[in-house]
């Protein structure tokens, strides 16, 4: 567990203080710093805990008022309602998306937001959700399309043409009115390579609110969610907490030989391991030691990197992610994803650049890539 060699006392705070798993050991380390350090500037773990959305974890943790000003705590409050109000309208809705579909005889998965605030914090309030996420089977996608559409008061978002998005991309956007519906058919993309049957392998079907639905096996559910950290740069750490959550809350029904068994036939071992020894030292999660006891060169750069985008935001998102490729991707596929990267297909490359299907740019586009790579600050 990091308490001093690799952070500032103010970034240790914002770990602690989002963590809703705190141990004695944990609550020492709160105590240590508040006492020992008089000069902590509560703005700043302020500003840190909006930037990577753990204002409602702040809110519940019972030694964070001890921290804030009156006027923070009551801020902290108010966001929490906000998020709580959000969700139970995300909830609802996700929800009915789900039995829409149950009644017209689609299996759909839901993966996270409003979901994870109901399923594992058992909270509206802490974990703040930007859309709904589920997960059907390739064969029903048009299908589910096509329902939504019609009876799910939902419009497709085709800012991109969705063949491209089919043979590039791993999810299909709707939105109804505010909320935004992404209906995924797989849950890796572009880095690595895995069949859509693989996630509904082992998935068991359950009544959620009355409604027919599935879940993906612990296993899975975990390699996605790692998955979803690195596309997402490690950045924000609510995404850390959500997977925090999922391991503690069902550490002892977890298979940990199984998960790394996938990871490596997907070869994503690299990967998951320094992912999961990762979250070993910055929230002492219960992840079983020689599950993490594998060296692999670069740990120590990936945990600086992370800690540094955390800490202090994510710029220029394209350059970030090949120092991510070079320390967690494999030796024996890193050069091909390095080179998909540099020169990428027409369609992968007018998904990334958002370029209309017979425009002509795209040839502009092919030929500037590799240094656009390098300025583009954000990752499609």
């Amino acid at each position: 567990m990091i308490f001093n060699s690799d952070i500032k006392d103010e970034e240790q705070l914002v770990l602690f203080l989002s963590n809703p798993y705190l141990t004695e050991n944990h609550k020492n380390g709160i105590k240590s710093i508040l006492l020992n350090n008089r000069n902590i500037n509560p703005k700043k773990i302020y500003s840190l805990a909006l930037a990577n959305e753990v204002t409602g974890f702040f809110f519940k943790n019972p030694h964070a008022s001890a921290v804030f000003s009156d006027k923070i705590n009551l801020d902290f409050h108010n966001r929490y309602r906000q998020t709580a109000l959000k969700n139970i309208l995300m909830f609802r809705e996700t929800l009915a998306v789900l039995k829409l579909l149950s009644d017209n005889k689609i299996a759909a998965a839901p993966l996270k937001g409003a979901t994870a605030s109901d399923l594992l914090f058992n909270d509206f309030g802490v974990y703040p959700s930007g859309d709904i996420d589920i997960l059907v089977h390739p064969t029903k996608l048009a299908e589910s399309k096509r329902i939504l559409c019609d009876h799910g008061g939902f419009s497709q978002i085709q800012e991109i043409a969705e063949q491209d998005l089919l043979s590039n991309h791993y999810h299909l956007m709707f939105r109804k009115k505010n909320m935004l519906l992404e209906v995924h058919w797989n849950l890796v993309k572009r880095y690595f390579s895995i069949p859509a049957d693989f996630w509904w392998q082992e998935s068991t079907k359950y009544k959620w609110n009355g409604i027919n639905t599935f879940e993906l096996s612990l296993e899975r559910y975990i390699l996605y969610n790692i998955f979803r950290l690195f596309d997402h740069c490690f950045y924000p750490l609510r995404f850390f907490i959500l997977l925090n959550g999922i391991i503690e809350q069902n550490a002892n029904h977890i298979d940990w030989d199984r998960l790394i068994k996938f990871a490596n036939h997907y070869k994503m071992k690299k990967l998951v391991v320094l992912t999961l020894r990762l979250f070993k030292d910055m929230f002492d999660t219960s992840i079983p030691e020689n599950v993490i006891l594998e060296k692999y060169f670069g740990y120590k750069y990936f945990k600086a990197l992370v800690l540094s985008g955390i800490f202090s935001g994510i710029q220029k998102q394209h350059q970030r992610m090949m120092f991510y490729t070079i320390l967690l991707i494999e030796s024996k596929i890193i050069f091909k994803i390095l080179g998909r990267r540099l020169f990428p297909s027409k369609g992968e490359l007018r998904l990334r650049y958002n370029l209309p299907p017979k425009s002509n740019r795209i040839y502009i586009y092919y030929i500037l890539n590799p240094f656009l790579l390098f300025l583009k600050k954000k990752d499609t």
